[in-house]
């Protein structure tokens, strides 16, 4: 049903009240034949209206009188604060953002600069490390030459060449260790000395091997202990490596495993110095690998000062990506059973376990499957380089470093530095800017928010002390347009209910049905309806009105408490709710927002199960001379449960019968304990088939199944087939009362056995607001 078909079916049955009955017979015949719909209608009123019942178009004016008054000072005051507003976002968004961009341009440039400043230093560290390695590596090999050209020490290896050759005569030759003399040898004389000469030279025993120009040992003056003798380092690929010494130039060999000594169980490789031995002619006639007398101490002393003044870690990889020198997680290392290249070597692999391993996190792929870390892959393959952007070590911390190759040596030597310990000015440099925007931040919000406090004056509820005479104490519930508090009124010690606009504050619409709402509601006076006792704006410029406060919980916490109402307690408590609304309509008013949430029940003055009507937000008048067109209205406000159907098409409708089909979705709430159905209505405005609801529809207990009658006229889909008037529907429920009859006494015993504990869930739903 339109609003034009409404109001066209109200103009006619005004009209046909005047007539005979035959004669409206006759006019209802003849409108059937051109508008069917308008015809249905006002049959509909005649059979269920009088003119007192409706009221029709007439001269008189409501008897609720509204006018705008705050609402209408608030919208010139408010809207001179827009420019302002405009302003400040024009001034302050640009300078954030100008800050912002600023704060992140320096944060950048000073990360590339801490790695520039980094990479610097990671190679000079590295190039200090290699010198380093050169200089005491030059110093060995000086001392050695100095022995080499002693003339003691060329005639002992003159004398133990010659001894060599002599032996070789008389034994078999196709073997080259009967060549060789050792501490053992019946002919260790002039291998003796030449010990006893380079003992004298070095200040230690010295351990040596004398090579011919074949490359084979003719001396082998070691210890005798098994698997300790330098005759041991002799491999044919150490041979080809030592031929340059055959040529006059001497050589530190740094400990390195080869692959012959896995078969042979050797150990791992030792410090040795080679040096040429030459004759009067400066030719080279031997070679003299030497070892022991403190150079392996020697040797780790100056690893032992790397680790202690690098800034990281600074250690030495083989070809193969072993670590040949101690690490400073030898611990760790040995413990996750590392020490193996694949080859059995006591060394470990410089391998990416993929987590962290000092943080006990454990890697679900076998060591053996460990890719090389980066910096190891760079040094076995010959390239000398540096890397400042996060990786993985050897124990997956993430590190920077640098490295540098020694192909004379087959060995590199890297730096590693962690990279937090690197880049801590950055990420200090980064959370002071982080700090900085944020003070912006707080700041622009901080004058955004006074500001924004002068445009739209409104506190936050919760933080509420006070409005206007009223001493704010606590929450008490919220609403669609609002929340409600406890307050006292500062004179008068009188407790009071105040309901305070918050949403849409500079909402004109809202701000205009606010006001509605409280005059419409002050001029009701029936005790079942809450009173109004103020109106206004506080300093803040908050809008409130204070009203009666009622000690008690809404009906919807009633049911929760104690479930579905006796069926006399509910008429009880339905006979004061439309008495109440019986005033409200007879004014010219209704409520149409009829729901448990807007019906208190109280002990109210010694008189238990008072109800009290309150919540007139969504009234509107339908009294004379006021507006019923859809625009007006053109959006659906209410509780859909609670709702007349009607209402979904046409939400500007104002008839007291809504406010009827809400007072039966009630009494079947109170009844059963369950929401009422909701009904779905298509856009011409009638139900969809099998919608309607009525007693064979609705799901009623057995106690209660005699209110189906009463249910099914006030649920009705159609309007017309509703009660008339509050007058019809009380006449309905007294009738009901003498089936179901209800005391007061028993009343009185309810609320003696049950007010404290229901009064104390009301409390407990008010501390979760």
């Amino acid at each position: 049903m339109t609003a034009e078909l409404y109001q066209r079916a109200k103009a006619v049955f005004a009209e046909l009240l005047e007539l005979p009955e035959a004669e409206q017979l006759a006019r209802l015949q003849t409108i059937h034949s051109s508008d069917p719909a308008l015809e249905k209608e006002v049959r509909s009123l005649l059979e269920y209206h009088t003119a007192q019942s409706l009221v029709v178009p007439q001269p008189p004016s409501p008897r609720i009188r509204t006018r705008a008054t705050l609402s209408t000072t608030y919208q010139s005051s408010s809207l001179n604060w827009m420019p302002l507003l405009l302003k400040f976002l024009a001034i302050t968004i640009p300078l954030v953002t100008i800050a912002l961009l600023i704060s992140a341009w320096i944060g950048r440039t000073v990360h590339q600069s801490l790695r520039e400043s980094i990479a610097a230093r990671l190679t000079e560290t590295v190039e200090n490390r290699v010198e380093q390695l050169r200089q005491w590596e030059n110093r060995e090999l000086d001392q050695a030459i100095g022995w080499s050209r002693h003339s003691e020490v060329v005639a002992g290896v003159t004398a133990i060449l010659k001894t060599a050759q002599s032996n070789a005569l008389h034994t078999d030759t196709s073997s080259p260790d009967s060549t060789i003399t050792d501490e053992t040898s019946s002919d260790n004389i002039p291998a003796q000395e030449l010990a006893d000469q380079l003992e004298r030279l070095a200040g230690d025993k010295v351990q040596f091997i004398v090579l011919d120009r074949r490359m084979i040992p003719v001396a082998d003056w070691s210890p005798a202990q098994p698997g300790q003798s330098l005759a041991g380092l002799i491999t044919p690929a150490l041979a080809a490596r030592l031929a340059p010494a055959m040529k006059g130039q001497p050589q530190l060999y740094l400990p390195r495993p080869q692959p012959e000594q896995v078969a042979s169980q050797q150990p791992d490789s030792k410090l040795a110095i080679v040096v040429p031995i030459t004759n009067e002619t400066n030719v080279v006639i031997a070679i003299l690998m030497l070892g022991g007398y403190g150079l392996d101490a020697r040797y780790a002393q100056l690893l032992d000062g790397w680790a202690k003044s690098s800034p990281g870690e600074t250690y030495m990889l083989n070809a193969r990506g072993a670590i040949v020198s101690r690490s400073r997680y030898h611990d760790l290392l040995d413990s996750l059973d590392l020490a193996t290249d694949g080859l059995g070597y006591s060394y470990p692999l410089a391998r990416d376990a993929g987590v962290n391993l000092l943080r006990g996190q454990k890697s679900t792929v076998s060591p053996a499957a460990w890719p090389p870390t980066l910096l190891a892959r760079e040094v076995t393959s010959g390239n000398n380089g540096l890397y400042v952007d996060s990786y993985r070590n050897y124990v997956g911390q993430p590190v920077v470093g640098a490295w540098r190759w020694l192909p004379d040596h087959e060995a590199g030597i890297a730096v590693e530095i962690h990279y937090d310990d690197a880049f801590a000015i950055s990420d200090a440099v980064r959370r002071s800017l982080w700090g900085l925007n944020a003070f912006f931040a707080v700041t622009w919000l901080g004058l955004f928010g006074v500001v924004a406090s002068r445009l739209f004056p409104r506190r936050r509820l919760r933080d509420l002390s006070e409005v206007g005479p009223y001493q704010v104490q606590e929450i008490l519930g919220e609403g669609g347009m609002g929340r409600v508090y406890l307050a006292e009124h500062a004179f008068l010690c009188r407790q009071s209910a105040i309901k305070v606009l918050t949403n849409g504050a500079t909402d004109l619409s809202i701000l205009s049905r606010f006001e509605r709402e409280v005059q419409l509601a002050s001029q009701l006076t029936h005790p079942n309806t809450i009173a109004i006792y103020d109106f206004g704006r506080n300093k803040d410029g908050v809008f409130y009105y204070a009203m009666e406060y009622i000690n008690g919980a809404h009906l919807g916490q009633l049911v929760e408490y104690a479930g579905p109402i006796e069926p006399g307690r509910c008429i009880f408590i339905l006979q004061q709710l439309c008495r109440a609304l019986m005033e409200a309509h007879q004014a010219g008013v209704v409520h149409r927002d009829i729901k448990p949430q807007n019906i208190m029940v109280c002990n109210r003055g010694g008189e238990p199960d008072f109800v009290k009507l309150f919540d007139y937000g969504l009234v509107k008048a339908f009294a004379p001379g006021v507006s019923h067109h859809t625009s007006q209205t053109k959006v659906v406000v209410g509780t859909p449960r609670f709702m007349a159907p009607e209402r979904l098409n046409s939400p500007w409708l104002a008839d007291p019968r809504v406010d009827i089909y809400s007072v039966g979705a009630l009494a079947y709430y109170l009844l059963t304990g369950k929401l009422p159905p909701l009904v779905t209505l298509s856009l011409s405005g009638s139900s969809l088939d099998n919608e309607q609801p009525g007693i064979e529809t609705l799901d009623l207990p057995p106690s209660v199944v005699e209110f189906g009658g009463i249910l099914s006229v006030c649920l009705s889909v159609e309007p017309a087939s509703r009660p008339s008037n509050m007058m019809s529907l009380l006449r309905e429920l007294d009738a009901l009362a003498e089936k179901f009859p209800w005391s007061r006494n028993e009343s009185v015993r309810w609320w003696q056995k049950n007010e404290a504990k229901l009064l104390h869930l009301v409390h407990n739903k008010r501390k979760q607001l």
